[in-house]
């Protein structure tokens, strides 16, 4: 498939990127800031999003599979690279390989990084992980010490930095408050085997940013979804410019009679002689199927409401019986065409879906196109 030739495609603007990674700076001060790129950048496109992030400057790129790394090493992004997810054995060799960072979460973990590194001859890098409340990988916080002591006796392991993850910093404050506590106790263990102004200490994400959350910035942030011009935290929100639109073309126009059905299942019927257009997009671009009659879209200036099910690879529209569009007018779905907009916040409302769901469904058969 020939994805440049789509009339669906997503639209990154790169200089909204870079002010919302001003953004991020202006609250962090002159702390190391790593760029979230797992899951195709939110949506955004892995590789061209990384490389922008490079040129900006961003210490490291988290990533959530050895796979996505090794996309990154291939397209010559030299940026350091941590995969913040949980590894299989029989991947360590492509970790040592790609000169990629490893989490270490566990001590059965440690040993087999440290075995396959001295069989091969190398060093891994390896960025500690303690659980403080996510319940997800790492060594629970409360039994770090035997962890760390090992970590920093295994051969051929250069331990880079240690992190933990809050699991609410943009809702539960009370709870952020008691793993930044948890972590702090973990930190006055590791001090035991080690200097800690030699590894990179973070903690916070972009909910903590957005915050202000100061005590858990420590020498290296993590931003994903603040990265992309979103944050739950109004204050901040405002801060940002959200970096996609969501855009493709009308590809058909037909007049309807009245008790016309519109899409499967007859959930559409129309109520008078009107004017349907159908849209190249569907749920298999990421334009979520709960849309289906409830979702709006935005034509000539003029916003229209979805009409019946929308289909695996198609939608309808009804722009009324007066409505003017025609074959190969922009539609836009969510973002921004400079003139109009439609807030992904509420389209995610509508569709009830999280937009982290809205953002990272977007398909990878759907075509990127950066704006400078």
């Amino acid at each position: 498939m020939i994805n440049s030739v789509r009339p669906t495609r997503v639209e990154v603007n790169l200089k909204d990127l870079s002010h919302n990674l001003k953004s991020v700076r202006e609250v962090v001060g002159n702390r190391k800031i790593m760029g979230i790129v797992k899951a195709n950048a939110y949506g955004h496109g892995l590789v061209g999003i990384s490389r922008h992030l490079e040129k900006e400057n961003v210490d490291y790129l988290g990533v959530a599979f050895i796979e996505e790394a090794i996309l990154l090493r291939n397209a010559n992004i030299q940026t350091p690279i941590l995969v913040l997810g949980g590894i299989d054995n029989h991947q360590i060799e492509m970790f040592l390989e790609n000169d990629i960072s490893i989490t270490g979460s566990s001590i059965e973990k440690l040993e087999a990084i440290s075995t396959e590194a001295k069989k091969l001859n190398k060093t891994a890098k390896v960025h500690l992980k303690v659980d403080t409340g996510m319940g997800r990988i790492g060594v629970q916080w409360d039994r770090v010490e035997p962890f760390l002591k090992e970590a920093f006796e295994l051969p051929n392991i250069d331990i880079e930095g240690i992190f933990s993850h809050f699991a609410s910093s943009s809702l539960d404050l009370d709870l952020t408050k008691k793993q930044l506590d948890r972590f702090n106790a973990a930190l006055e263990a590791l001090d035991k085997y080690a200097d800690r102004k030699k590894l990179i200490i973070h903690l916070t994400d972009s909910g903590g940013i957005a915050n202000n959350l100061k005590d858990s910035f420590f020498d290296m942030v993590r931003t994903g979804l603040s990265l992309y011009g979103y944050s739950p935290i109004k204050s901040f929100q405002n801060q940002l410019k959200p970096i996609m639109a969501f855009k493709t073309k009308v590809s058909y126009f037909k007049v309807l009679g009245k008790g016309s059905t519109v899409g499967y299942d007859n959930k559409y019927i129309t109520k008078k002689m009107t004017r349907i257009v159908t849209l190249p997009v569907g749920y298999a671009d990421g334009y979520a199927r709960s849309l289906s009659n409830k979702g709006r879209v935005i034509i000539k200036g003029k916003e229209y409401p979805i009409a019946g099910r929308i289909c695996m690879d198609q939608c309808m529209v009804d722009i009324g019986p007066k409505g003017d569009a025609y074959n190969g007018d922009d539609v836009l779905l969510w973002g921004s065409d400079c003139k109009n907009s439609i807030d992904l916040w509420e389209v995610s409302k509508l569709a009830d879906r999280s937009i982290y769901d809205m953002l990272t469904g977007v398909s990878q058969r759907v075509p990127t196109v950066y704006i400078d």
